[in-house]
């Protein structure tokens, strides 16, 4: 029986990820659980808010794909794991990427299309083993 070792990893790495994403979404938004936790600013930057949640959407819209399809693999049991390890951290860069890209900085290209370009080619590495 397979033990799907990445999927486990990986989707463990993502969702603390993801939670920090969500985090930093209801800082901007001025949640009251979120002021409970941080001292925040009064004034609501509408800029950065938009760039949080869209990392965060992004975020949600990209790794589900990726999980499914590496699930899969792993209990295929036909792709090597290092190929597959491979894989996992070249998409884990790319969500890094434009995840900092967005939340941290008003314009970073590299990031952003390092981001991208790294999350597209995990998709389709995984799209191809």
């Amino acid at each position: 029986m397979n033990d799907l070792y990445l999927t486990t990893i990986f989707a463990s790495l993502f969702t603390i990820i993801y939670i920090f994403l969500s985090f930093r979404v209801g800082y901007f938004r001025g949640s009251p659980v979120m002021r409970l936790i941080f001292k925040m600013d009064d004034k609501i930057n509408e800029t950065k808010l938009v760039r949080n949640v869209r990392s965060h959407g992004n975020f949600s819209e990209y790794v589900p794909l990726f999980l499914i399809l590496l699930l899969i693999l792993e209990i295929k049991n036909g792709t090597p794991f290092l190929h597959l390890l491979i894989t996992c951290i070249i998409f884990l860069y790319g969500r890094i990427a434009h995840a900092i890209c967005f939340s941290f900085y008003e314009f970073n290209p590299l990031l952003r299309i390092s981001g991208m370009l790294f999350t597209y080619l995990g998709l389709a590495m995984l799209s191809f083993f």
